[in-house]
């Protein structure tokens, strides 16, 4: 009787055994398993700091990269403007009767009261000249293709299409305007320029009228 007593005691003892070193391995492993996710989320949020810092430092290196190239477009849109010409810093703009149409100018092309183009006494045949309207501040690009006008007191004959452009008020037959001399390309420059300019601030996200000329 005191032999199985003895049986059953030390199969007791070593199931405790067992039991105690299955709990303290499966305690361990899941020490072990905490310890490794801990580390591994701690590296995790290192990594994602840094590529953080790393993504700032790229998105600050690209914006000043473009705020570079919005300066450098609009110190060449500068420059492009500092070669206009002022002949008339104001001046008396009139326009041709629409008798004109289909007559020949002075440099032989047919004339059309629907086309950007003006009279001038003394600028060469094909010179391209801004007009502003000095009221409003809005302006024109035509093309010298004739001579005149030949009225006392007026220094240029608008197309009345670019005449119309210049005011709202269709009953005035006189403007004073500002006459200036563009340089070879002018337009197609600026535009390429302007385009540019759009673009990269466009991607920047910035406000063009801090460049506005």
């Amino acid at each position: 009787m005191k032999r199985h007593y003895y049986f059953i005691l030390a199969g007791l003892i070593t199931l405790t055994g067992i039991l105690s070193f299955t709990v303290k391995t499966q305690s361990d492993t899941e020490a072990a398993n905490k310890n490794s996710m801990g580390k591994e989320m701690a590296y995790a949020e290192t990594v994602s700091s840094a590529n953080f810092i790393s993504d700032s430092a790229k998105i600050k290196e690209k914006e000043a990269e473009l705020n570079n190239e919005l300066v450098k477009l609009n110190a060449e849109l500068e420059a492009l403007e500092s070669e206009v010409e002022v002949v008339h810093e104001e001046a008396q703009a009139s326009y041709y009767h629409d008798k004109f149409n289909g007559r020949k100018t002075a440099n032989g092309a047919v004339f059309s009261n629907k086309s950007y183009t003006a009279a001038h006494k003394t600028l060469p045949f094909g010179t391209k000249v801004r007009v502003t309207n000095l009221v409003n501040d809005e302006e024109v690009i035509v093309e010298i293709n004739d001579r005149g006008p030949f009225i006392k007191g007026r220094q240029i004959d608008l197309s009345k299409k670019a005449f119309m452009d210049l005011t709202h008020n269709r009953s005035r037959g006189i403007l004073k305007v500002k006459v200036e001399v563009l340089p070879e390309d002018y337009e197609e420059k600026r535009i390429e320029l302007q385009e540019e300019l759009n673009t990269v601030a466009a991607v920047n996200g910035l406000d063009l009228n801090e460049f506005a000329l």
